[in-house]
């Protein structure tokens, strides 16, 4: 039986999950600058180890209200389309290997044009509660629409010339 790793990870009260194999590695937020004028998914910028990672607002994608409790998000650091993004979560639950059991296409009737990033129905059972519950994946390359990619490239572009 295949098994494929998950992260999963929160957001508000609920749980999602992502594909291990497309993160590079998991950091704590820090001294993110705001891009005046930049895509609304693009929370803001950080420097990490030399790099321009711009930090895309997972919260405001879903329409989940930032809340006192979250002071010490965490953030997926990703590649896609050639650019390196910090997804902000607000807390990593694990990294937990999945039977391809349990893994299911999201049913056609939940996907429209805003829903196109979610990839499958995973159920997984959480080692901290030993509970079994359903987590929806995000594809990190849906989650911009390629204006903000193009966006965001020329944001990157501009902060490395200068």
């Amino acid at each position: 039986m295949a098994e494929i790793k998950y992260i999963i990870y929160a957001l508000g009260d609920q749980k999602y999950s992502m594909k291990l194999s497309k993160i590079n590695g998991i950091e704590y937020i820090y001294n993110v600058v705001p891009v005046p004028m930049g895509a609304d998914c693009i929370k803001g910028i950080i420097h990490l180890r030399n790099n321009i990672v711009p930090i895309y607002d997972l919260k405001g994608q879903f329409g989940i209200e930032e809340t006192a409790e979250d002071a010490n998000p965490q953030m997926l650091i990703c590649e896609t389309h050639g650019i390196k993004i910090g997804i902000e979560v607000d807390n990593v639950l694990g990294i937990i290997p999945i039977p391809e059991e349990d893994i299911k296409k999201v049913p056609n009737v939940v996907k429209n044009e805003n829903t196109g990033y979610l990839e499958n129905v995973v159920r997984v059972t959480l080692p901290e509660t030993n509970k079994t519950e359903i987590t929806l994946s995000v594809n990190v390359d849906k989650l911009m629409t390629d204006s903000d990619f193009d966006s965001v490239s020329d944001a990157l572009e501009h902060s490395s010339e200068e």
